[in-house]
């Protein structure tokens, strides 16, 4: 039997983003924006307490992986750029006894929003695709201004974090696609010095766009071999049916079949969690197989 320590789920917030990545799969052909759930306060509400009464309870998911903990990581488009709706999701979440992350691209974690969001975070989550800035405005991983999340600006985040949550830890998360497949990022690595390096080969949800080969994939996988003790890779069918993601409507949704979208369910709070569930493929084994190697999995007879 297989034992996963933790359970993740993760809520895509909002499809609002301050970046335009060329790659972006957070988008669902049926969100209305105004129909993000974080736009009631009650309904985030709602939503989380569903999730901790089924999670937290015995159920068909932890029966399978055996998990002892339950983790929200907030994600988006830019989840902290709702501001006090993020905050408030926040830590309602924690006190409701998640543990908690986010994933960002760190363009708005001012020294006011790390005073209240750090202390709080089990691990901050930063997208990180390059160190290089024409690269970055080739992906889109910049703002209106042109303005960029820098190694230098990585750093002083990660810097703050750790005064702020001394047992947090730091992830980041690079998408290895086109623009970036022959960076070499071992230089701003070393200096961040992340608990957890993932790389994610681009995935062709909506289109090809970005995409690129296995062996370009495995050339920058082995440019980077000597943080192997950090780093975590996630090939295209690595991703498919392996996360339990929710879009900002409150709906549970997978990848489908390459550049064909995704399948959501019924929103959660109409048919309560277990039912959502039902609508969409998540796929025990691949979450298992993609948790063991990362390190977070432990076989038991």
């Amino acid at each position: 039997m297989t034992n996963i320590s933790e359970m993740v789920i993760n809520f895509h917030m909002t499809e609002t983003c301050n970046y335009r990545c060329g790659y972006c799969y957070a988008t669902w052909e049926s969100n209305d924006s105004q129909a993000e759930l974080h736009h009631s306060s009650g309904d985030i509400q709602s939503l989380l307490i569903k999730l901790a009464d089924y999670f937290f309870s015995e159920n068909p998911i932890r029966k399978a992986l055996g998990y002892t903990s339950v983790r929200i990581n907030f994600a988006g488009g830019e989840p902290v750029m709702l501001g006090g709706r993020f905050i408030s999701a926040l830590l309602l979440a924690k006190s409701l006894g998640f543990r908690t992350s986010i994933i960002t691209n760190g363009h708005l974690l001012s020294a006011k929003m790390m005073d209240r969001i750090g202390p709080h975070l089990d691990m901050l989550g930063l997208s990180f695709d390059t160190a290089d800035f024409l690269l970055a405005q080739s992906i889109g991983r910049v703002d209106r201004k042109s303005a960029w999340l820098s190694p230098s600006r990585v750093i002083e985040i990660v810097a703050v974090y750790r005064t702020l949550n001394r047992n947090g830890k730091v992830k980041i998360n690079t998408v290895v696609n086109a623009f970036n497949w022959r960076e070499d990022m071992s230089h701003a690595i070393e200096q961040i010095q992340p608990d957890k390096w993932k790389l994610l080969r681009v995935l062709p949800v909506y289109s090809h766009q970005l995409t690129i080969s296995s062996a370009q994939y495995c050339a920058y996988i082995e440019r980077h071999k000597g943080f192997s003790e950090i780093v975590s890779l996630e090939d295209n069918q690595d991703m498919w049916q392996s996360y339990l993601m929710l879009n900002p409507e409150g709906r549970f949704y997978q990848n489908s079949d390459a550049c064909q979208g995704v399948v959501q369910s019924p929103a959660v709070l109409d048919v309560g969690v277990e039912s959502a569930i039902a609508h969409v493929d998540f796929n025990a084994e691949s979450f298992v197989r993609r948790y063991q190697s990362n390190g977070s999995a432990t076989t038991t007879a």
